[in-house]
């Protein structure tokens, strides 16, 4: 029973307390119940750039410009918008200036500022030691100063031209934090209890456990649609989908295809399937003697049927990558590019002619990480052996330990952070800026030379054929046998109106989330 007594007990007053007691028992919005199969170590944006953490730091944090991701999905191509800036020009070739909007309220009560975007974007916070990611540097190494002008406009300047730019800050790396917060509780606080401006503000974080989002009711795009958001880790999927339908979750993640086709026909919940733009490739350590050769490695490529594996792991609507691009590039997306066919006789010729003697080539992965990496791994064995090539497979339990040497064939994910060449892929994961090249697995000379030059390129049409180089550099090289486009299986109740985007965020912004 609450009393004065009990009141008094928390050691808080008790007429501070009872009107937020008023408020929470008078909202009558619901609480949103999402079982989730893991959650981030940290909060600290930049350390949780995952598949598991984007879902919450998404809702928590607001960036300068978005993307409309449901006008892409209806219209096709790229949709900006103004975010927490209203407007975003160059100045000049190397300086963009933005301009903020006013009256945004941060989760702490302090009102958006140039103060806000200078300590995010401060060298200490987008390349310092302390935080454990690399996602500043990819996105934002490129800046040489980030300046004030007055109150609401901020600048932007750059080594060298960025036509891009406006991507960049819709994109990961460009949430904005309350520099209040940041300078009074320093990294600790943004790994706990990170302060941002958007439409949730973390309640309550419990490592392996769960999450609390409360509604940021000042949110400046209008009041959140639900009260509370809890993400609860149950780690297998079958339990997961058995909360669902006991009626625990409002929505579960990461089932597997036959789970989220079992509620087909069912009147109260239903399954989501979303391509993401994301792809799943196995990338190969050219160090090793056995695939040195890069007509071994076009050998390998070209013994698997990726269209078959597609079809067969994610069901008939599998369209197959020619290429680490996306639809989503526009002009500079090659349509009719062919890539890695299946030719089973081109295999065994380029085999033979690379020098492969029928060595063990060993393939080393992290069962259950990536959705269904495992039996796609099994069946492209079957495929090589067809081809006379001989392959074993190595488990790990992390993917620290995926790295170590020995393996010949390990996997990885690829992300196109935004919708450019770029913005992922091939100007990202494999790149000499990227952990791929940085860890010797590939030292290409003439891949790199073509991607300095693509980084550099303004005009569309220089871009465009600079982007179709790296492509066919990509592919005489061979580093890394490209497998798909991932998939991400979701189940919800039906009255739950919520769209997916085709990255791992989950936005619950008033214009994508209400209940029927």
């Amino acid at each position: 029973m609450l009393t004065r007594r009990n009141l008094l007990a928390t050691g808080i007053a008790a007429p501070a307390l009872l009107p937020r007691l008023a408020r929470a028992q008078s909202d009558t919005r619901p609480v949103l119940r999402i079982a989730v199969q893991a959650l981030p170590p940290t909060l600290e944006p930049f350390e949780a750039i995952s598949n598991v953490g984007l879902r919450t730091t998404y809702n928590v944090f607001d960036t300068l410009w978005r993307r409309d991701f449901n006008r892409e999905a209806a219209e096709g191509g790229q949709h900006l918008l103004p975010h927490l800036a209203t407007s975003l020009r160059q100045r000049d070739p190397l300086t963009w200036e933005a301009r903020l909007r006013d009256g945004v309220r941060m989760h702490d009560g302090s009102v958006l500022s140039a103060e806000d975007v200078l300590s995010t974007f401060s060298p200490e916070r987008m390349y310092g030691k302390q935080v454990q990611h690399h996602e500043g540097r990819v996105n934002f190494g490129h800046l040489t100063a980030v300046e004030a002008e007055g109150r609401d406009t901020v600048l932007f300047r750059t080594a060298t031209p960025d036509v891009v730019m406006p991507q960049r800050l819709a994109a990961y790396g460009g949430w904005i934090h309350s520099a209040k917060f940041y300078n009074e509780h320093g990294l600790a606080g943004m790994r706990q209890r990170p302060v941002g401006s958007g439409p949730y503000r973390i309640a309550s974080f419990q490592r392996d456990q769960r999450v609390v989002l409360e509604s940021h009711d000042e949110y400046w795009m209008g009041r959140p649609a639900a009260r509370q958001i809890v993400l609860i880790v149950v780690p297998e999927a079958s339990s997961r989908l058995a909360g669902l339908q006991a009626g625990d979750f409002d929505l579960v993640t990461n089932l597997l295809p036959e789970q989220a086709e079992t509620l087909k026909g069912s009147t109260t919940l239903e399954g989501v399937d979303v391509v993401l733009d994301l792809a799943h490739i196995l990338y190969y350590d050219t160090r090793n003697p056995v695939v040195a050769d890069a007509r071994v490695r076009r050998g390998l490529n070209h013994a698997v049927d990726m269209e078959t594996i597609g079809k067969a792991l994610w069901g008939p609507t599998f369209q197959r990558m020619a290429a680490l691009q996306t639809p989503a590039f526009g002009e500079y997306y090659d349509a009719g590019r062919r890539g890695q066919v299946y030719d089973p006789d081109l295999a065994r010729k380029l085999l033979n002619e690379g020098g492969y003697k029928g060595e063990e080539i060993v393939i080393r992965i992290t069962p259950g990480y990536y959705l269904q990496m495992d039996l796609a791994v099994q069946v492209i064995q079957q495929m090589w052996e067809a081809v006379g090539v001989k392959s074993r497979l190595e488990t790990m339990e992390n993917i620290a330990q995926l790295v170590r040497p020995g393996a010949d064939v390990r996997p990885i994910s690829v992300s196109f952070r935004f919708p450019d060449p770029l913005g992922g892929g091939l100007m990202v994961n494999l790149s000499k800026d990227y952990s791929t090249q940085k860890s010797g697995f590939w030292q290409p000379v003439t891949f790199n030379a073509i991607s300095d030059e693509l980084r550099l390129a303004t005009e569309p049409a220089e871009r465009k054929r600079l982007w179709l180089a790296l492509l066919d550099e990509f592919e005489a090289e061979a580093p890394a046998l490209i497998l798909y486009q991932a998939r991400e299986y979701f189940a919800k109740r039906r009255n739950v109106r919520w769209s997916h985007y085709p990255l791992y965020y989950m936005d619950f912004r008033p214009f994508n989330l209400s209940f029927a």
